[in-house]
């Protein structure tokens, strides 16, 4: 066990670290990979370049095509929900109460859809090695500060964008990792 300002890093505080470094990372895709997969459907991940067995490719295969089935039921349901919010937002005489339905139906299927996402991206990374999912996160942070940089090129930032690089370095301030 290390030390580090006077705090013993033991295996539960590892674990923690751990834990918390991978719901930064869920929200770091959910805010990079899956919201914008309502924009197109193409995987933001290169799961070639891991290196995957046979088999494992097999896996991740699978799941892509369960996620392509999630998202083939869920996304044409999004659409209309938007375009009925759309006409409602457009129509001088539109029931406030129905368009705060629609409003909140089109809330729901979003975010059915957030968590279709996530969980099949946490059944992928189940399928990786420890090796593997260290690739993955590299690949999924380089994912991230590009699409920021993208949706945000005047803004500056060395690793990732703004809240969650803040976030991730609270995370690693409380439970900073073990150094071997």
């Amino acid at each position: 066990m290390s030390t580090k300002m006077g705090i013993e890093v033991g295996g539960q505080n590892r674990s923690m670290y751990k834990v918390a470094k991978k719901v930064v990372l869920v929200i770091g895709i959910q805010s990079a990979l899956v919201l914008p997969a309502f924009a197109d459907e193409s995987c933001c991940v290169d799961w070639s370049k891991l290196n995957l067995s046979p088999q494992q490719t097999q896996q991740v295969q699978q799941l892509e095509t369960q996620w392509q089935q999630d998202y083939s039921q869920i996304k044409p349901a999004i659409a209309d929900e938007q375009r009925k919010l759309q006409r409602l937002l457009e129509s001088h005489n539109a029931d406030p109460v129905e368009l705060m339905a629609v409003q909140q139906s089109l809330t729901r299927k979003k975010e059915q859809l957030n968590q279709a996402a996530t969980a099949n991206y946490l059944r992928k990374r189940q399928v990786l090695n420890e090796n593997q999912q260290h690739q993955l996160e590299q690949m999924i942070r380089q994912r991230i500060i590009a699409k920021q940089k993208e949706m945000h090129p005047n803004m500056q930032s060395n690793d990732m964008p703004g809240r969650l690089q803040n976030l991730m370095q609270r995370v690693l301030q409380t439970n900073p990792p073990d150094k071997p």
